[in-house]
């Protein structure tokens, strides 16, 4: 399959479009609303380093967006966990930044079995019972062994 920057441009607008619409939804798993604030679809595109992520890995991730969403509204299990310290805003003027508990939690789907396509979908929560749950991320979640996928691993924090 060729890439067309015109394709990706109106992918990723639609995306964009229909991400803006949501606002939040209710998660059965979390028992909360999760909301679609500007850091999900930043981190879309751009990694944690505030790097551009490559086109196609933001075409992968705005391919499979929708599906994430039915896969929030659906899950009633939490597939994975993970929870750190994190810096959070700008540095202060004598150079600090602030930091808070992140926790990241998981939700893995099987969107089809014949294409062995499974995918990752990531909600976010910074500052433990006080923060809301918000979007962060969606990833394809195979690894490719002799051009065969495989269901691979990878940390969540950093998708």
């Amino acid at each position: 399959m060729e890439f067309s920057l015109e394709k990706f441009n109106e992918l990723k607008n639609l995306t964009k479009l229909n991400y803006d619409k949501i606002g939040r939804i209710y998660s059965p798993a979390l028992r909360a609303n999760i909301v679609f604030n500007s850091d999900g679809f930043h981190h879309l595109r751009y990694d944690n380093s505030r790097s551009e992520r490559s086109k196609k890995v933001q075409r992968n991730k705005f391919v499979y967006f929708n599906k994430a969403v039915e896969i929030l509204k659906r899950s009633t299990t939490i597939q994975e966990y993970r929870r750190s310290i994190c810096t959070v805003g700008s540095r202060d003027r004598s150079g600090f930044r602030k930091t808070k508990i992140v926790e990241w939690f998981g939700f893995f789907a099987i969107i089809s079995f014949s294409q062995r396509i499974r995918i990752n979908v990531v909600v976010r929560r910074a500052g433990e019972e006080n923060g809301q749950y918000h979007f962060w991320s969606v990833m394809p979640y195979w690894s490719l062994s002799n051009n065969i996928r495989i269901i691979g691993s990878k940390k969540m924090e950093d998708e």
